[in-house]
């Protein structure tokens, strides 16, 4: 009997009654669903979505900056590179030059001695020709002076050939 009950029951609610399903209720719930999905997707879902692809729209213009900034360094690492490559070959041309004028300074410096060094050879045989001349000039006056006396002594004293020899002789001597 209680099978019959339920069979009746259900045949008076139609096909949903079968399923146990109150069709008002059933009715009220979907209603308040569509509600509560409208009010969601109003409120929730769209500013959700909307936040999400600002973001994402944000992380791809970060990730252009990323490639652009990479891009700008290794432009900025070969810029550098050709930089101190440039800098290197400046540095090796001014010490070249460097060297070279050192090494001409150094000829002009040595040329100044060998002209300083003749001159004060060249000045020293001045010297010593005027002290040579001069001795030789001393020595004359004193050989004047010498025979002088010498002939003044042996006119003196009487001229024999053995004294004017030992005269002379004696003469040298005090000249060497």
């Amino acid at each position: 009997m209680e099978t019959q009950i339920v069979a009746e029951t259900a045949r008076a609610a139609g096909g949903i009654g079968v399923l146990g399903i109150n069709g008002k209720i059933f009715l009220a719930q979907l209603v308040n669903f569509g509600l509560i999905l409208l009010v969601l997707w109003r409120f929730a879902f769209k500013p959700i979505v909307a936040r999400l692809e600002a973001r994402s729209e944000r992380i791809e213009k970060g990730l252009i900056e990323a490639k652009k900034a990479e891009v700008r360094l290794k432009q900025i690492e070969v810029e550098r590179v050709d930089v101190l490559a440039l800098a290197k070959k400046d540095a090796q041309d001014i010490i070249a030059k460097a060297k070279q004028e050192a090494i001409s300074v150094q000829q002009e410096l040595i040329e100044r001695a060998k002209r300083e060094v003749e001159r004060v050879v060249a000045q020293g045989r001045g010297h010593l020709k005027n002290e040579k001349d001069a001795m030789i000039h001393e020595a004359r006056k004193e050989l004047v002076l010498i025979a002088v006396a010498a002939a003044e002594k042996i006119l003196r004293e009487g001229v024999s050939e053995k004294k004017s020899k030992s005269l002379a002789e004696e003469v040298v001597r005090k000249m060497t």
